[in-house]
């Protein structure tokens, strides 16, 4: 049987039920981890819940510039070389060294394994917006090494990839999973949600303003609409003081809450509370947490940054979308799904079906086997 062999930075919660249920589903695959954790990263993965075949590395890491992870994992290039007749899925950024040595080495055909590339790519981030000649010629060069498939997350990909001029042989999809074993709701606490006197806005973002737009979007909607409801603010990070200075200016400390770092079981009790889901960001790729409102039967307001709103907003149905640039559009969608509170109970509805058609982990992952074996049946068959 043909395997697989995942290339990625680090094990997490989402990933790895994602992981454990493909293992279930019958692929023949295994994972290496460049290493168990990065410097940036609050979760603790007990190597107990990795119910997949797995190698993690303890590879050359430091993390620069704030944002950059540099791994040098030579035991993980070396354990590829060796793997005959496997085909290596790159689940890491095309910038990453081992991900460019394995490229550097395919091009020279040294590793005779077809290379596939998994990527959230969005050319609307931050980091995809600082492009020169150099970044297109690199990156060109790693994407277009090797026949394989482009394993995408959406429609933002493949827009992505078609504006940097990529060449795909073919698309394979890959939507964003979640642990939907945790992140389940009642019809009782579905009804419970019409009570709240104040609407409940939740917001789980990392407090990072350039990324996250926090304070631009209470900006963008004004005071008198923070006063229409109750924002809980579920993330930390860098900006914490500048968020607090702008609710201590504006006087709507009642308005907005911090509630700083939460666990799954306290997210999942946020949502459970919440009537609406509002993600402002400026960079986002892929957000799982966009997701996770769709499976908890919330309405949604989001910034069109973030990669996977094609899939998971129709505008006025389940959400609405805004260009969190322009302050007027903002507001807008603010003021547009407060117009339609009635609403709420049947827009989270839809979203609940759009989750059920589009991220239901055990569709996407028999969806991802088909599509990925059928095109390997065809074009590397010993």
């Amino acid at each position: 049987m043909k395997k697989y062999l995942f290339l990625t930075n680090i094990p997490t919660p989402y990933r790895t039920s994602f992981y454990n249920e493909l293992h279930q589903c019958g692929l023949n695959f295994e994972v290496f981890y460049m290493r168990s954790t990065e410097a940036d990263r609050n979760w603790t993965i007990d190597p107990g819940e990795l119910k997949h075949p797995f190698y993690i590395d303890r590879g050359l890491y430091r993390m620069l510039f704030s944002r950059y992870h540099l791994h040098i994992n030579p035991r993980l290039i070396a354990k590829m070389l060796e793997a005959k007749g496997a085909e290596i899925i790159i689940g890491g950024s095309w910038n990453d060294i081992d991900v460019l040595i394995l490229v550097l080495l395919k091009r020279m055909g040294i590793l005779k394994s077809p290379l596939h590339f998994w990527s959230e790519a969005n050319y609307l981030t931050i980091g995809a917006s600082r492009d020169n000649v150099l970044k297109k010629m690199v990156r060109k060069f790693v994407y277009e090494s090797s026949p394989g498939v482009q394993i995408s997350s959406g429609k933002m990909t493949e827009l992505t990839l078609e504006k940097w001029g990529i060449k795909v042989n073919t698309y394979v999809p890959l939507p964003n999973t979640i642990e939907e074993e945790k992140f389940t709701i009642s019809k009782e606490e579905i009804c419970a949600r019409i009570h709240n006197d104040t609407p409940v806005f939740l917001m789980p973002v990392r407090l990072l303003e350039n990324v996250k737009g926090i304070v631009n979007f209470f900006s963008a909607i004004g005071v008198e609409n923070i006063r229409k409801g109750l924002f809980l603010i579920a993330g930390t990070g860098p900006d914490r003081g500048l968020i607090e200075n702008f609710i201590c200016r504006h006087g709507v400390k009642v308005n907005i809450q911090l509630v700083g770092h939460c666990d799954t079981d306290l997210m999942v009790a946020l949502y459970k509370r919440a009537n609406v889901f509002v993600l402002p960001s400026f960079s986002d790729p892929s957000p799982l947490t966009l997701v996770e409102a769709l499976s908890m039967r919330l309405p949604v307001l989001v910034s069109q940054r973030c990669g996977n709103h094609f899939e998971a907003v129709e505008q006025g149905s389940n959400g609405f979308v805004f260009d969190p640039l322009l302050h007027g559009s903002v507001r807008s969608a603010f003021e547009s799904l407060m117009l339609c509170r009635e609403r709420w109970p049947e827009m989270g509805e839809r979203s609940g079906a759009l989750y059920g058609q589009l991220f239901e982990r055990r569709l996407v992952i028999e969806n991802f086997i088909r599509s990925l074996t059928a095109f390997s049946q065809t074009n590397f068959a010993p």
